[in-house]
């Protein structure tokens, strides 16, 4: 029985191949063959950014890019592309593989651009970024909402006529109307994969120099954690009820990993000790901010929810849980220090046996931190 299932797996895996095949070679008839461009054409504009809220920047060497006719492509998982006639511009197209940002191998080269393409007329700022950028909480603050900023210091925000997003859902949007933007702009880049516009708009990736994503985030520019601050704190409501201790409740996550088997007896331990249990996937953006900003301490497993770290007061106490020979990310590390905040990380038991989690934590850990000001636990 096993053999004929992974027979037919096969079967399907060569026609779907086969397809993929055929349908590419009838776009790319359409719409002509990509390969990149070394030399500058006409219809191609780019400016350096040296400054960004008079922060000299001049280091991450940003690119503001401006395309006559240009266009955008994306297979909505890993690779966007962004080109001029039949060249992609290598600087601003990038291919997610094993956690790499490449720019060299970029599979539009090899498929095209296999999609109906879609016309705009007016300018068009693209803001997609591939798998990372579509729903996570850690990169949209971190990667997309940044490109924004970097955007700004070259065309004013309103003078833009379509944003060219993933599919938004509910805290995207609600950044993005404090930011003032107008959502009958934004274009969805799921339903449409390949689009041309009257002028293309794209910048720099924020962070993303070299190695993975993951050791971009942990040497993130110190300007986007200012910029973040600078703009959502002025917008929180300081009358709304705030708590001196919170504790975030990761159970509620999709991901199986960097959650606690024992989420239950901590979270039990914890309320005892005044703490509020927050499930983050529940509040509105602008009442986590409020939360975090007013906060003195915060004990969470490693996951995006900690990227509210950002809108912290100095001096407070984080606590960061992960599991051991986790490769994590050492972004909220670095936030921390970035905000002078008193961080500190425990290192617990993982397993892959159950269902609610990866990690166990003795909950004498907790105790132990919560009874002492020593950072080395």
């Amino acid at each position: 029985m096993f053999r004929i299932e992974e027979l037919s797996m096969k079967i399907k895996r060569f026609f779907s191949n086969i397809y993929k095949k055929f349908i590419n070679i009838i776009f790319s008839k359409i719409y002509g063959k990509i390969t990149y461009t070394k030399q500058k054409t006409q219809n191609i504009k780019i400016n350096k950014i040296n400054s960004i809220d008079n922060i000299n920047v001049k280091k991450y060497n940003y690119k503001y890019l401006e395309i006559n006719n240009g266009r955008i492509f994306t297979n909505y998982v890993e690779c966007v592309g962004i080109i001029s006639n039949k060249f992609l511009i290598k600087e601003f197209s990038f291919q997610q593989i094993k956690g790499k940002l490449k720019k060299e191998k970029n599979q539009i080269l090899r498929t095209g651009t296999p999609k109906i393409k879609r016309k705009f007329s007016g300018n068009m700022l693209s803001l997609t970024q591939g798998a990372s950028g579509h729903s996570n909480y850690s990169h949209w603050l971190l990667d997309i909402l940044p490109k924004i900023k970097i955007a700004s210091e070259k065309i004013d925000l309103q003078e833009i006529d379509f944003f060219y997003f993933t599919k938004l859902n509910s805290f995207q949007k609600q950044t993005l109307k404090l930011l003032n933007l107008d959502y009958k702009k934004f274009v969805d880049a799921n339903v449409n994969r390949h689009v041309q516009a009257s002028k293309i708009l794209a910048v720099s990736h924020p962070n993303f120099f070299h190695g993975t994503i993951v050791d971009a985030h942990s040497n993130l520019p110190e300007w986007i954690v200012f910029y973040l601050r600078e703009t959502f704190l002025k917008k929180i409501d300081y009358k709304k009820k705030n708590y001196r201790s919170i504790y975030i409740d990761r159970s509620d996550s999709k991901e199986k990993h960097c959650k606690l088997i024992n989420n239950d007896e901590i979270s039990k331990y914890l309320k005892k000790k005044n703490f509020k249990i927050l499930q983050l996937s529940k509040l509105k953006f602008i009442d986590q901010v409020r939360l975090f900003y007013n906060c003195k301490q915060v004990i969470a497993p490693h996951g995006a929810g900690l990227t509210n770290l950002i809108f912290c007061k100095k001096n407070t106490r984080v606590l960061e849980i992960f599991p051991k020979n986790h490769n994590q990310t050492r972004v909220y590390k670095k936030i921390s220090k970035i905000n002078n905040l008193n961080y500190t990380s425990i290192k617990c038991d993982k397993t892959t046996f159950s269902k609610k989690g990866d990690m166990l934590l003795d909950v004498k850990f907790i105790q132990k931190y919560l009874n002492t000001n020593d950072s080395n636990i």
